[in-house]
């Protein structure tokens, strides 16, 4: 399992690279055919806006989670015992991937309808519908993140294993007793 989050993790971080420095590139590009031979690349903000930063925007979403990035409340967690904190990660999990679900689900419907529709960019030519379909996609992926939480802390009863190294996560605020 520990092969599988570290190459969905290694899949995510290279596609969310490659799309921030196509970006950059993109974005460097326009401005300088803009001021040097007053030439902008067509429709520039309407790629950055429509595909680019969904792009870096949702694929984040998975990312965090393999790699416990997501802000937690541990107030109370931390002071339960093991077996109770198992359980009540266990039910957050489970929670957290059926909405992950019904949002891919209603994600997919709304690809769906804009794909039928031909939706483009505002007032623009370019097509934005595939990219409606990334949203069930990083959903479907970010539930299944979720089952493979729910059987990490089953199996092993620690609530707070790193699903990358397979050890117990390390947070990194220092605790301060008052």
């Amino acid at each position: 399992m520990l092969k599988f989050n570290q190459g969905v993790d290694k899949i995510l971080s290279v596609l969310t690279a490659i799309a921030l420095i196509v970006m950059m590139l993109h974005v460097v590009a326009h401005a300088l055919l803009r001021y040097f031979f007053n030439s902008p690349i067509y429709g520039t903000n309407e790629i950055v806006a429509y595909w680019y930063l969904p792009m870096i925007a949702l694929l984040g979403i998975p990312a965090a989670q393999l790699q416990k990035e997501h802000i937690t409340v541990s107030l109370v967690i931390e002071r339960m015992s093991h077996g109770t904190a198992a359980f009540f990660k266990v039910f957050a999990f489970t929670l957290s991937a059926l909405v992950s679900i019904g949002f891919a689900w209603f994600g997919f419907e709304e690809a769906l309808e804009n794909m039928e529709m031909g939706s483009t960019a505002g007032v623009t030519d370019i097509i934005t519908w595939p990219v409606y379909f990334l949203v069930p996609l990083v959903f479907v992926v970010l539930a299944i993140l979720f089952i493979v939480d729910i059987i990490v802390t089953l199996r092993t009863g620690d609530p707070e294993i790193d699903l990358l190294t397979g050890e117990h996560a390390e947070h990194d605020i220092e605790e301060t007793v008052i």
